[in-house]
């Protein structure tokens, strides 16, 4: 049990859930409410672009009606009309949204009018202020210049405007039936936007003025100038579709990150063939559609306007303000962007990790890297609040340390995040930053982190920050636990330090965790009085079970759990068969309990509040210390715990375990709760340890898995083995060798070569279980030099093969008396205070059993017998009972007539019967048969000899002894 590996997005990474609201700047009043004469705006800037901006505007923020303009702005209208010989008009555009008798009428000169008419459009124009400029070209200057020729042709002017009203009347009739064409087919296509779309939507009024509009297409070059007004080119409908989608986006709801500043409007880009282009598009829910290659570190492009090379200007060639969004809305892009495709990647990753694919693997990284490069960008940004930027750099370190290998990076971030937040006084932000840090640095040097982590606890210890003292000391606790020696002495005492501070507040549940965290560091490295130490730890556990506060489902199991592994290290078998009722019946009331969810693996503890927890605990510390409710008087300390799904695998195991102890023995039942146990690791593959937090995490879980179904199927080979179903026991050893790799190490490793060599010694193979027994693995050299460094699992394991190389060498084609004498020589050294009684109990019987040069005194092996026989009484070992009593037989009474001979021989033949092991069964109905023989019994000898023969003829049927 272990801190939570990571720190998830949302609450406690840094991210409280907290919205802020911007509001959106509103557009120039003056850019709303300009009047269009001849293709310029009242300050002089051409707009031939202007009406394809007002159609796009949004139905949902409907334009007020435009005011007159003042005087001024009247008198330079007028100022700015065409001359009268003008030969050709068009009729204007009117923009959608705007009322036909809002849009001024104008005049337009045809394209090939003139041949110094306008081409093409100067940018520069665009950036210009908001402040009146004159016409340009000095067109009203000519037209005032002019102002005999209007009083020559009074009578003229007057009919050529007649004709020129009747024609402007009858395109404006046209056109408006073109206007409402396009608004039905706009219409629909807004609908079909509308029924994809299903979030909210944020719709921003954009600006109708010179910086928002679209970027100018790139016309010919050619000899223009400035003296006719540009013509205005209609508007295609597909134009007006594409701004009309990207004109209002949507907020993503389900992003893990809210954004702490409202989303950039989007900016309108001419559509493109996307063949080439390799994307990432992120939908509402979270999830990636569509998944093409990426770049690791992206940046926002932004629309600029291209020069016209016909035209020179002294002014700057940087894109307009209303062309690059703002950098606050950037940021919170990105980051929704960052947060939604690791989510997509953590959502994958327990798919990842089991099946091992390599281009699902290749997916899930460049997920990651855009991701971390989108944060990359907005730390870089150098604008941000000080509080986002620290909890931006705490997540960028934490995906670090999780997803990829550079740890400098990492630490780096975590050094800066650190002295920001000693800067700004976030004290919270700050402990998480070094609790993250002190993870970091037990991957690569265990020594360092436990004296960072000490310096740590002084820390708030001076501070008086309770809470974090305990988050501290329970993060050394859990990697003394992952260390090879987990019951030393500074693990011991860490854990007793928690409990005295946990007693001090009155912390109770704190007290009773580290309690059961005592109890289990002891099991794992077991010794003389581990039993009586781990009791002691369940009973001061139980000295709070009265208080609610204690009262955790959690915590009950895991109390049954220890006391059960206790009874099972000491071999009572009554004691086990009911502690075993009480687990299961326990489990069962936990069954139907929503305080304690199957996938859930957060584990919250209690804490009495201080008057300055307001400083150090927030919700950006709610994977690690959790904020209570107002009404609360307390807040929480959170743990990486076990499921429920998990309990009940685990205990499914332990109660097929507990059955082995029973009498008679229920073998139906305990292989049917170890296929329970195996069936929950199939069905529930991806939740049973929980929902993954990274493609580390899941590899843990995976590995988990993997490890507790070889688990289960050593126990049940192992079973097999004992009642000679040894087909049954290749089946086993066939499905370890598909799931262990020959190269893997450890106990799994070490358990399924085992059993690989007691198939092979079961069905004669002695050649191929004699080499398997002598691999490297199962030697006990480096325990004889004194160097042994292995668990105590694999101690045992390997004591198991080398008592089976002995016994093999008793048969007269394998002897070999050097090998056999350096065996017990080395097993002299370990087993004799061996903590395990039954590696005791078996010790004995493999010394009274050896032939060696020179042979052991006689009153040595009665001495060994004798001690392995009431051994055995103790544990309630009955097949290692009717062992004993066969090895009497053979070694003390062999053709010895006489009543205690005969008694010796029936005892052995009972015991073996009650074990069920057909082999056992014929060896004593064998020696009973001589015994009997002996004795004058022929009649009850030769019955006694057939069954004998029948038990080995039915063990040969269960096994293959072809060889």
């Amino acid at each position: 049990m272990t801190y939570r590996g990571s720190m998830p997005s949302g609450r406690g990474s840094g991210f409280d859930g907290q919205q802020q609201s911007y509001s959106h700047p509103h557009s120039h009043p003056n850019l709303q409410s300009q009047a269009v004469h001849n293709g310029y705006d009242q300050y002089g800037n051409p707009q031939y672009r202007q009406y394809q901006n007002a159609m796009f505007m949004s139905t949902a923020f409907p334009l007020p009606p435009l005011p007159p303009p003042p005087p001024q702005q009247q008198q330079q209208q007028r100022q700015q009309l065409p001359p009268p010989h003008t030969p050709h008009h068009q009729p204007m555009q009117t923009p959608q949204g705007l009322s036909y008798h809002q849009a001024m009428p104008q005049t337009h000169t045809q394209a090939h009018g003139h041949a110094t008419q306008f081409q093409t459009y100067e940018p520069s124009f665009d950036q210009r202020p908001f402040q009146p400029v004159p016409p340009p070209n000095n067109t009203s200057g000519r037209m005032i210049s002019q102002p005999q020729q209007f009083m020559r042709q009074p009578m003229q002017q007057q009919q050529h405007q007649q004709q020129q009203h009747q024609q402007h009347q009858h395109q404006q009739h046209q056109h408006q039936q073109q206007l409402q064409q396009h608004q039905q087919q706009l219409q629909q296509q807004q609908q079909q936007q509308h029924q994809q779309n299903h979030h909210q939507q944020h719709q921003y009024a954009q600006q109708v003025g010179w910086h928002q509009m679209l970027p100018p297409m790139s016309a010919p070059a050619s000899t223009s100038s400035y003296q006719q007004p540009p013509s205005l080119p209609s508007p295609s409908p597909q134009a007006q579709f594409v701004h009309q989608q990207y004109q209002q986006p949507s907020q993503r709801t389900n992003s893990p990150i809210t954004s702490h500043s409202p989303q950039a409007p989007s900016q309108h880009t001419p559509s493109t063939n996307t063949n080439n282009s390799m994307i990432v598009s992120a939908s509402a829910n979270g999830r990636i559609q569509k998944a093409r290659r990426v770049s690791a570190s992206p940046q926002l492009t932004s629309q600029g306007i291209a020069r016209s090379s016909s035209v020179s200007s002294t002014r700057s060639s940087a894109p307009t303000p209303g062309l690059v969004p703002h950098h606050k809305d950037t940021n919170a892009l990105l980051i929704c962007v960052a947060e939604e495709l690791l989510a997509k990647a953590r959502d994958d990753a327990s798919t990842v990790a089991s099946s091992g694919d390599v281009k699902q693997l290749q997916e899930y990284q460049k997920m990651v890297a855009t991701g971390l490069g989108c944060l990359e960008v907005v730390l870089s940004s150098n604008k941000l609040p000080p509080r986002l930027e620290a909890r931006l750099q705490l997540r960028y370190a934490n995906v670090l340390s999780e997803e990829t290998t550079n740890v400098m990076e990492a630490e780096t971030t975590l050094t800066k995040g650190i002295t920001l937040c000693e800067r700004n006084r976030f004290a919270d932000l700050k402990y998480m930053m070094q609790f993250l840090q002190v993870k970091m640095l037990s991957q690569r040097r265990g020594k360092a982190a436990m004296i960072a982590v000490d310096g740590r606890i002084k820390d708030a210890e001076v501070l008086k920050h309770a809470h974090w003292v305990y988050a501290f000391r329970f993060l050394k606790a859990s990697l003394y636990l992952e260390s090879p020696n987990p019951s030393e002495a500074p693990a011991l005492e860490n854990l007793k330090a928690i409990a005295n501070l946990a007693g001090q507040r009155g912390d109770h549940a704190i007290f009773v965790v580290a309690s059961l965290l005592e109890g289990l560091s002891l099991l794992k490295t077991m010794k003389d009085d581990t039993v009586v130490r781990i009791q002691n730890c369940i009973a001061q556990a139980s000295k709070y079970q009265l208080e609610d506060s204690v009262h955790i489902l959690q915590l009950d199991i895991l109390a049954l759990m220890l006391d059960l592994a206790c009874s099972l290290y000491q071999k009572s078998p009554q004691v086990v068969t009911q502690k075993v009722r009480v687990l299961q019946s326990r489990l069962d009331t936990c069954l139907s309990s929503e305080e304690w969810g199957f996938t859930s693996t957060e584990l919250f503890l209690p804490i009495h509040r201080q008057s300055s927890n307001h400083k150090v605990i927030s919700g950006d510390t709610a994977s690690i210390l959790r904020p209570g409710q107002e009404h609360e008087p307390c807040d929480y300390l959170v743990m990486s715990f076990w499921s429920k799904l998990e309990a009940f695998t685990v205990t499914y195991t332990y109660s097929g375990l507990g059955l082995l102890y029973q009498q008679p023995r229920n073998d139906k039942r305990m292989f049917e709760l170890w296929g329970e146990a195996l069936s929950q690791l199939k069905k529930n593959a991806d939740r049973i340890r929980g929902l993954p937090t990274s493609l580390q995490d899941a590899m843990k879980c995976a590995s988990w898995r993997r490890e507790v179904k070889c688990y289960l199927e050593i126990l049940r080979g192992l079973h097999f083995a004992t009642s000679n179903q040894w087909a049954e026991v290749k089946k086993c050893v066939e499905q370890l060798e598909m799931v262990v790799k020959p190269s893997l190490k450890g106990i799994l490793g070490v358990y399924s070569l085992y059993l690989s060599g007691v198939y092979h010694q079961g069905t004669q193979d002695f050649d191929t279980a004699e080499e398997i027994y002598s691999h490297p693995s199962l030697s006990l050299e480096a325990y004889d030099a004194g160097q042994g460094s292995r668990k105590q699992a694999e101690l045992e394991v390997s004591l198991l093969a080398a008592f089976n190389r002995i016994w093999i060498m008793q048969h007269p084609a394998h002897q070999n008396n050097k090998v056999t004498l350096d065996l017990l020589d080395q097993l002299r050294l370990l087993c004799p205070d061996h903590p395990n009684r039954e590696i005791r109990t078996i010790y004995h019987l493999v010394l009274a059993a050896a032939k060696t040069v020179p042979p052991v005194p006689m009153t040595t092996v009665k001495t060994h017998i004798s001690t392995a026989l009431n051994s055995a009484k103790a544990l309630g070992d009955i097949q290692t009972s009717s062992i004993a009593l066969s090895l009497m037989r053979a070694k003390l009474f062999q053709n010895i007539v006489g009543e205690q001979a005969l008694q010796c021989a029936r005892a052995a033949s009972q015991q073996a019967r009650r074990s069920g092991n057909l082999i056992w069964m014929s060896v004593a109905d064998n020696m009973l048969a001589q015994s009997l023989d002996v004795q004058g019994h022929t009649a009850e000898a030769q019955n006694v000899a057939q069954a004998a023969v029948n038990h080995a003829v039915l063990a040969s049927r269960n096994g293959d002894y072809a060889r």
